[in-house]
């Protein structure tokens, strides 16, 4: 800078420059040096100035400075619009995924918590419930066959009473015919009545011909003529006829009861069945939502992670942006600073108090 301000004051003596356009000349060197650019070009120029340059070309260097200056800043215009559009887009589509994820995110908790869960708990319920007609079902069967059992056994028994009844009868009726016909005489008439009595022991005291067989044991304790013998040979038929006749009921009534209780265990047994196809489809069914509430909550977990990436993307995309923002602005300060250090520096060079004396003196031999 001194060397720069040296040439000019003594190229202001040899020359007889006007001093005012000496401190005007000082003053814009003082102006331009205020920054790097400034500095360089004053050094540029005092260069020029000492290899004796032509003044054109310093001219044309300070002008081609201008120029590529320009064009840098107009590249970091393009450079930031192309990065800002950039911007634009990548945040719109993150916006795009965020809202379609927070769709995608309150859907799946909805169809949990409105569908999933509660069709889940339904089925439960229903699983408990055919469970307890299983039971219950199962329970019914083994109470209702014990039932049968002690029903059956007690057939068998009337029928073993009837059977011997039945017997002691045809035992009775067999001395009294033989008594009729002569082949035994009255004096075994005891006979007869032990039979009746073993007619009695067979039949209980509830049985509708109870009373016949008491009035037989009246008849036959003591009779004495063919009269007595053949009217208790008629009672004794009469109540052969009504044990056969009760038998057979029995076993009508045998019959009817077992079939009864066939249908009964058929039914009981179809329920059973249905209630546990019932089992295996709820079951099944509730396979199925249990497999689709773990896909749903994998999906869920997976959006809820997708999310916090595409916010954490968004926000880092926009810092990143700012960034680029503050970078981009002190980057154009900065050239607009150079751009018009350059355009000050043109100005200068065409400037009558260089142009007119130092341009003159550089085109006709140099300062010496």
């Amino acid at each position: 800078m001194q060397k720069l301000l040296a040439l000019i004051l003594s190229i202001s003596i040899v020359y007889s420059i006007d001093p005012s356009m000496v401190q005007l000349s000082t003053e814009k060197i003082d102006e331009l040096s205020q920054n790097n650019l400034g500095k360089f070009i004053i050094e540029m120029a005092q260069t020029h100035a000492e290899m004796r340059g032509p003044l054109d070309d310093l001219v044309t260097a300070i002008g081609d400075l201008e120029n590529e200056l320009t064009i840098e800043l107009q590249q970091l215009e393009d450079d930031f619009t192309r990065s800002t559009n950039q911007h634009q887009v990548t945040q719109e589509n993150l916006d795009i995924n965020i809202g379609q994820t927070e769709i995608n995110i309150f859907n799946q908790k909805d169809f949990i918590d409105a569908i999933l869960l509660p069709s889940i708990d339904q089925t439960n319920s229903k699983i408990e419930r055919l469970n307890g007609f299983i039971n219950d079902n199962r329970d019914s069967l083994s109470r209702e066959t014990l039932a049968r059992q002690n029903q059956h056994q007690a057939y068998l028994d009337r029928v073993s009473e009837h059977q011997g009844a039945i017997s002691a009868v045809d035992e009775a009726l067999q001395l009294i015919n033989s008594l009729i016909n002569g082949n035994i005489s009255f004096s075994e008439k005891a006979t007869i009545h032990q039979a009746v009595k073993r007619v009695n022991t067979k039949i209980q005291k509830t049985s509708v011909i109870h009373p016949l067989v008491e009035a037989l044991l009246q008849l036959t304790q003591n009779f004495s003529d063919q009269g007595q013998a053949k009217k208790i040979k008629d009672l004794l038929q009469d109540t052969r006829n009504q044990l056969v006749s009760s038998l057979n009921q029995e076993n009508t009534d045998e019959q009817q009861i077992q079939e009864t209780w066939e249908a009964r265990q058929k039914t009981l047994n179809t329920e059973y069945q249905e209630f546990k196809r019932s089992v295996l489809e709820a079951t099944y069914v509730l396979a199925a939502y249990q497999n689709k509430l773990k896909s749903t909550q994998e999906a869920l977990a997976q959006n809820e992670q997708d999310l916090q990436n595409y916010q954490d993307s968004l926000q880092q995309d926009k810092d990143a942006q700012a960034q680029e923002i503050q970078i981009y602005n002190e980057l154009k300060a900065q050239y607009q600073i150079q751009l018009q250090t350059t355009r000050n520096a043109k100005e200068f060079v065409n400037s009558a108090e260089f142009s007119t004396v130092i341009r003159n003196k550089l085109n006709s031999g140099g300062l010496v």
